[in-house]
């Protein structure tokens, strides 16, 4: 049994666009393409690798002239299609290769480069190895005409040897886009951007220490994992005055007085701990009138719907609980943004 996920929308009017599967699953989300739009606002810009154009689309809303380059055929030939269907009018599309010196002269007067590269659609972990086209040639072809210059990443790739801004965007509470921004387009070295909100944290200037937490206080809250890929817990949490409780696939922070943040995926009351025992565990869910429990602890997920459900049959309270581990403890909360 599988919880459905919750949909994200590509583009407003996707239903009316000309796409295969395989393009919406790539496509830019319409709210992350605006957002990154207004940052890289100029009167000229060249979308790179362009696809089937939902992101030159954004571009156009808020440049005079869009440059749109793609290598796939197809795929430049749906954008085009798509373009016409919603009547932009200030996008001409260009198929060829991003580094082909005749496209690159036809780009020699654009303000701002944005470049979406090809990435293996099966790898499972990211490389830039193989990264198409090769950043580093991609960066030394477009520098002579300007150092504005944003590159999308694979947010979740380890090593990123360049100098530059490094944002990661948040859309409801998931890691979604990495963005790299170079030269003149950068701010900070790394940043992060929640969505649909649009708030912003980026690192401190100077060195800031990272509160720790010896154990849990009234209060928990769910880190935004973009965050954590940033490394800017020490700053969201010295802001918040909350202290880091656990780091892992879910990171943890706690707090003697509730506080609010936009960086919280969750916030949560502490309302007992107990061992993993079982009969403990329930005695300590029907004291706490539980009629289901959100696993938010490890667990294989294969078993997480059996031992829910186990849990769940010995219930008969009206709330739902959420269920943490920390050390040997296990924690009983109550989510507060419910």
């Amino acid at each position: 049994m599988t919880k459905p996920k919750r949909t994200i929308q590509k583009h407003p009017q996707s239903d009316l666009l000309e796409h295969t599967p395989d393009d919406l699953r790539w496509a830019t989300p319409d709210i992350v393409a605006l957002y990154r739009a207004k940052r890289l606002q100029c009167k000229v810009i060249a979308d790179l690798g362009c696809g089937i154009g939902f992101q030159a689309f954004a571009f156009a809303k808020h440049c005079q002239k869009v440059y749109a380059i793609e290598i796939n055929k197809e795929k430049i030939a749906r954008a085009e299609k798509n373009a016409a269907l919603l009547n932009i009018k200030n996008i001409e599309f260009i198929h060829g290769d991003i580094l082909d010196p005749n496209i690159i002269q036809k780009l020699k007067k654009v303000d701002i480069i944005f470049c979406d590269p090809e990435r293996l659609p099966e790898e499972e972990q990211r490389s830039l190895a193989t990264i198409k086209p090769n950043i580093q040639e991609l960066l030394n072809a477009y520098q002579s005409i300007t150092n504005k210059i944003a590159i999308e990443f694979p947010p979740q790739i380890q090593t990123i040897p360049f100098e530059c801004e490094r944002e990661y965007l948040s859309l409801n509470g998931k890691l979604n886009r990495l963005t790299l921004y170079f030269n003149g387009l950068r701010q900070c070295d790394r940043s992060v951007v929640t969505m649909p909100g649009g708030e912003r944290l980026q690192n401190s200037t100077t060195k800031t220490v990272l509160p720790l937490a010896a154990e849990p206080e009234p209060y928990l809250y769910e880190i935004d994992p973009a965050v954590v890929k940033a490394n800017l817990l020490p700053e969201l949490l010295s802001t918040t005055k909350t202290g880091l409780l656990e780091k892992g696939k879910i990171t943890l922070a706690t707090s003697g007085k509730k506080v609010s943040s936009p960086f919280f995926c969750h916030s949560y009351r502490v309302l007992a701990n107990c061992s993993d025992d079982e009969t403990e565990l329930l005695n300590a869910l029907k004291q706490h009138h539980a009629k289901k429990v959100t696993l938010r602890k490890s667990i294989d997920p294969r078993d997480y719907w059996n031992y829910r459900t186990k849990l769940e049959t010995n219930l008969n309270g009206t709330k739902t609980i959420s269920l943490f581990q920390y050390k040997e403890k296990l924690l009983l909360a109550e989510n507060l943004d419910l």
